[in-house]
């Protein structure tokens, strides 16, 4: 049976993710990078994901050690305007966590330490 390929546009966090997650299904990858450096600038945001969204990156990354996920049970968000800030939601859980918070330079280092290890993918540098 021929073996199927799947081409990736983007290096980003999506884009990693997908190539990492596909990889276990035996198909060749081509994932095409814009960057023509080795290492990007860091990117030091800070992303939220869903309980249900973590759940899945952690089982199929097999993510053993997700030290660098911070769950979290509360949500405040504020407005602020002019001269006042209004807290406008709330959302408070004590006995699940609402989502889950991580640094993107974490999860890219460790996306790519994965897909660095995969011989079916095949990073296009354009």
């Amino acid at each position: 049976m021929k073996q199927q390929k799947i081409c990736i546009i983007g290096d980003g966090l999506a884009g990693l993710t997908t190539a990492a997650i596909l990889s276990k299904q035996n198909f060749s990858i081509d994932l095409y990078s814009g960057s023509k450096k080795k290492n990007k600038i860091s990117d030091n945001r800070t992303t939220a994901i869903s309980e249900s969204n973590f759940q899945y990156i952690k089982d199929n990354l097999n993510l053993l050690k997700a030290n660098f996920f911070w769950p979290c049970k509360k949500v405040n968000l504020f407005f602020e305007d002019k001269e006042k800030t209004i807290n406008f939601l709330n959302f408070d859980e004590k006995n699940k966590n609402l989502m889950h918070i991580f640094q993107n330079k974490d999860l890219r280092r460790k996306l790519d330490k994965i897909i660095s290890s995969k011989k079916n993918i095949k990073t296009i540098k354009k």
